[in-house]
């Protein structure tokens, strides 16, 4: 999908938060991208400020038992800050943030709540994220081999920094002819192209030639780039509506951190998951439309 400067400037002002994204007429999975990029971009911006001020939140925390409303980061981040304010360090507070049992009682239920909400830098959002970068390099490789076409895969080249994939022959896409595809589970805006341009792009391009970048989740109308629209399929559908099915009947006990990471990592091959009241609750959060199945 493909956005005009208008359009993209709308949706970035109007998306906020995961309950926007049912604002615009929009696959889901574009909206999730630009809230996403719009979060990070804040995080980049105010982290470093609000870190400074660390024993002022510490101070806040041991008085209040919150955070004070000037700390404008994402659930997570503010327990970093938090966290490290209270000594640990970034192994600790990892292993915090994997796993809120260690802590006390207070704090791993302000973690556990951190680590459910927040939709950008928790465990479970990068490992979507992880997981939605996959099923886009399975697309394009799944339509590499349908066309005959012979490649090496990232892993299977002995550089540092290539592409997703490098073509033994050129190859007609996009009304030209490549011998690399990247892949990027993420929507592209004008920053977001020169920043992956000066860091990826333009080396390829001095190294192998001619090649294209593939953003799944759509791009801004005039980037010489792929939205994916020459490909289709189920893989595709995923990564842009975000649905997930679950089927109600018995609840399915467990870790629902760790249900929840489960049904994502199988979110590719997998069409209907068992239910479990609060894994729907997280999924939500990090933004999949959740259906139940009768």
């Amino acid at each position: 999908m493909r956005l005009n400067l208008d359009e993209y400037l709308e949706i970035r002002r109007s998306v906020n938060r995961i309950s926007d994204l049912d604002k615009f007429n929009l696959p889901r999975g574009v909206l999730h991208s630009i809230l996403i990029q719009k979060k990070v971009e804040s995080v980049k911006r105010k982290y470093r400020i609000f870190a400074e001020k660390s024993d002022e939140i510490l101070k806040y925390w041991k008085e209040k038992g919150s955070f004070p409303k000037w700390l404008t980061l994402t659930p997570v981040m503010k327990i970093r800050i938090l966290l490290k304010a209270m000594g640990l360090s970034t192994k600790e507070i990892w292993k915090a943030l994997r796993n809120p049992d260690i802590l006390d009682a207070e704090l791993r239920e302000m973690v556990y709540r951190a680590v459910s909400t927040d939709f950008v830098y928790s465990p479970i959002a990068t490992k979507i994220q992880l997981v939605f970068g996959q099923i886009g390099e399975e697309i394009v490789e799944e339509k590499l081999r349908t066309l005959g076409v012979k490649f090496k895969k990232e892993k299977e080249l002995k550089m540092q920094k290539t592409p997703d994939f490098l073509l033994e022959e050129p190859l007609e896409f996009c009304g030209r002819k490549v011998v690399w595809i990247e892949s990027k589970a993420i929507f592209a805006d004008y920053r977001t192209c020169e920043i992956y341009f000066k860091k990826q792009f333009k080396r390829y391009l001095e190294l192998f030639g001619g090649g294209i970048a593939i953003f799944w989740r759509g791009c801004l109308e005039g980037l010489d780039v792929s939205d994916g629209c020459e490909f289709n399929g189920e893989l595709k559908r995923k990564l842009l509506e975000m649905e997930v099915r679950i089927r109600r009947d018995k609840e399915l006990e467990g870790n629902p951190i760790d249900i929840a990471e489960k049904f994502v990592e199988s979110y590719a091959d997998q069409d209907i998951f068992p239910y479990n009241a609060e894994v729907v609750r997280i999924l939500k959060n990090m933004g999949f439309l959740v259906k139940q199945e009768d």
